[in-house]
């Protein structure tokens, strides 16, 4: 049984993932497996939200399986992804879950889930849970009676905005001037209030969540807003959150966006001159920019490469003792303060760069600069196991080996259609454009295309 994806759960509301009998089985699963995991001994979990409306149609089986393994409950309610994570390690409890479906409209909805260290839970930890949800599918599905199970109330969001508001001295942020946009998501309630109590002049926009507009053409996916109001208002800089507040997009005063590997360089390179990077280690994903390698390179910096998603940058951190990792899409882990992706967090962290620095962001983003790239999707009839295709990584071995550091290649399926993703990165925007030629052919010849 597949129930988890590469980031927890998600499926159309009225999808078959988040069907109440298939969501109630879930909460028995994973109070089963809290109670048979020695580490978890109070049985205790928080359940967060962001704002969609769909959000109590889920919390209700679920928070009935869980209560039928003997599970006491805190609500979190509406509050940011991050969080949850930050309350779970506060309140020292098992497990932290959110209902979203991150920067996803509001027709859909998901249930992500953290650990006792407030990180998201281990490949082999899911497949425990769903072996558990396995054994429940022949079972009842919901109890006839519709009462809501006990619960305690907690302000999650409280605590949150307690927490981060330490990160910066008082009113640190005097002087600066920002556009927010909130995605009419989970950070309505947080990111605003948390800059103004530092100083900063705050321009909230998507501010007023119905339950139904929730990144709808706003928020991180949708930066124009931004770079727009942040240059007609004369910002110093514009923030956009996903609708459950874990991802981060800035914009400079000139309205340029600053994507998620200018946003790491910035910070590692800070972190470096201040010895707070252990180990003089970061960490990103396989689709952050060859340039980013480059630019960390410059002040000593080993950048180590991981599979997409946040929880993979996590793990590989901990192989690897850094404190800091993220991805060119937005998302940031800082160690020091919290074990996942936290838009918020990584926002002040660059603004207190821009303090102590005395630059403004577009200049610290200057001395990242990206290599030029070329991509394209193809369709395939299958999807073979690349590495078990010899003849083609022994054709890649050479032309990687040909690019040297001067470039790169990568090839991945796409994780939802029937494609290839191919990827050609070079100093030399001529030598990218003949790298992907050089791509395309061996695909074609190694691949079953359509």
């Amino acid at each position: 049984m597949n129930v988890f994806g590469t980031d927890g759960i998600r499926d159309r509301i009225d999808g078959p993932a988040l069907e109440p009998r298939r969501v109630y089985q879930l909460g028995r699963a994973v109070g089963r497996w809290l109670t048979r995991t020695p580490a978890n001994a109070s049985r205790h979990v928080l359940i967060g939200r962001d704002t969609r409306a769909s959000a109590s149609k889920i919390f209700l089986p679920l928070s009935k399986g869980l209560h039928a393994e003997g599970i006491r409950i805190f609500d979190g309610g509406v509050c940011p992804t991050p969080a949850v994570a930050n309350s779970v390690l506060g309140l020292d409890l098992d497990l932290g879950i959110v209902l979203t479906a991150s920067h996803n409209p509001a027709t859909d909805n998901g249930i992500k889930l953290f650990g006792p260290r407030g990180c998201k839970l281990r490949e082999a930890q899911e497949r425990e849970i769903e072996a558990e949800m396995e054994a429940l599918a022949e079972e009842k599905s919901l109890p006839d009676n519709a009462t809501s199970p006990p619960v305690m109330h907690y302000d999650a969001r409280r605590h949150y905005r307690e927490s981060w508001q330490k990160i910066l001295p008082e009113k640190a942020l005097l002087g600066f001037r920002i556009v927010l946009d909130c995605a009419n998501g989970a950070t309505c309630r947080t990111s605003g209030e948390i800059l103004e109590r530092l100083g900063a002049q705050v321009l909230s926009y998507s501010d007023q969540p119905n339950g139904e507009n929730i990144n709808a053409g706003v928020g991180s996916e949708y930066p124009d807003l931004i770079c727009r109001e942040t240059v007609q208002n004369k910002a110093d800089l514009g923030i956009a959150h996903d609708g459950d507040g874990d991802r981060l997009i800035l914009c400079d005063r000139n309205g340029k966006l600053v994507d998620g590997d200018a946003v790491l360089a910035i910070l590692a390179r800070g972190w470096a001159d201040q010895g707070r990077l252990s180990n003089n280690k970061a960490v990103a994903t396989i689709m952050s920019n060859l340039g980013l390698d480059h630019c960390l390179r410059d002040k000593g910096v080993d950048l180590i490469r991981t599979g997409v998603g946040d929880r993979n940058v996590y793990y590989a951190m901990r192989e690897n003792a850094a404190v800091l990792g993220g991805e060119s899409s937005g998302h940031f882990i800082a160690l020091p303060f919290l074990p996942t992706g936290d838009g918020l967090l990584a926002a002040l962290l660059v603004l207190e760069e821009c303090i102590r620095s005395g630059k403004t962001l577009d200049e610290l983003a200057s001395v990242f600069q990206p290599f030029p790239q070329e991509k394209q999707n193809l369709p395939v009839r299958a999807k073979p196991d690349l590495d078990g295709l010899s003849g083609l990584s022994e054709s890649l071995v050479q032309l990687e080996g040909a690019l040297g550091e001067q470039g790169r290649v990568l090839l991945r399926y796409s994780g939802t259609e029937p494609k290839i993703r191919l990827l050609a990165e070079a100093e030399d925007p001529n030598l990218a454009r003949e790298t992907l030629q050089r791509l395309h052919q061996l695909v074609a010849e190694h691949l079953p295309l359509a």
